[in-house]
């Protein structure tokens, strides 16, 4: 097998065993004689972004995530903010876990009424904004209104953005409320790093909003998860 990973470098795999090989000329990943699929863990799992194609609410009407650019400005609950960076990561099917690839998909509807207005595709990772939390969105996954898509039905790789403002905001997201970027995940693990360092130097912390996180659906009140349909079933087998 032979294969490329978007701002990494060739990968080989010589001896069919799982046993891969990295050719790079990347400064920000360190080249290795050898590697298994976990030793790519930093490049390659932790992804918290929106799908292509998401509708981020601003002042003149909704944009696609892709079209931002540093200097848009977008709506926050308290008005706006002003997007910094717009991060982009592609990730590859062949070296990534399926439930870090394949992305949660929100139908229209599911949160309420007209939220999201269209289905919400982003990456489990990602919080969406629900009674004062934070909450990831493969905590929200019921397996019907809020599913994780298919493996077989995606593209080999996929292009997820992320959107930095200021501060650690509510922005909307097909009329959803959604997170903008705080720096969990690193931005060298973004494929445009280098376009953040001419932009703003150095890495900044982002303070995080005083939010309670939720990242599992046990952690969910139970009200919520009436309303989004989860039953104890779905919470074992990890929803």
């Amino acid at each position: 097998m032979v294969g490329t990973i978007a701002n990494v470098g060739v990968v080989l795999d010589l001896d069919g065993f799982g046993n891969y090989y990295l050719f790079t000329n990347n400064p920000n990943v360190e080249q290795n004689d050898s590697f298994t699929v976990d030793t790519i863990n930093p490049y390659a799992y932790n992804v918290t972004c929106f799908a292509a194609g998401t509708q981020i609410a601003a002042p003149g009407g909704e944009r696609a995530v892709e079209t931002l650019e540093p200097g848009d400005r977008v709506l926050t609950p308290e008005g706006e903010a002003t997007v910094t960076w717009v991060g982009r990561r592609t990730v590859h099917k062949l070296f990534t876990p399926a439930e870090k690839f394949a992305p949660v998909r929100v139908t229209a509807g599911a949160l309420g009424d007209g939220i999201p207005h269209t289905d919400l595709v982003l990456t489990a990772d990602h919080a969406l904004i629900l009674d004062g939390m934070a909450v990831n969105a493969g905590a929200l996954v019921n397996g019907t209104t809020i599913r994780f898509d298919a493996m077989a039905d995606l593209p080999e790789q996929v292009t997820y953005y992320h959107v930095e403002t200021d501060h650690h905001e509510v922005i909307l997201a097909n009329g959803t409320p959604a997170e903008t970027y705080v720096d969990n995940v690193g931005r060298r693990a973004f494929d445009n790093f280098a376009e953040y360092q001419a932009l703003c130097g150095e890495e900044r912390t982002i303070d995080e909003m005083p939010l309670p996180r939720i990242a599992s659906a046990r952690l969910l009140p139970a009200d919520l998860r009436a309303r989004l349909g989860l039953d104890a079933e779905d919470i074992a087998v990890g929803f």
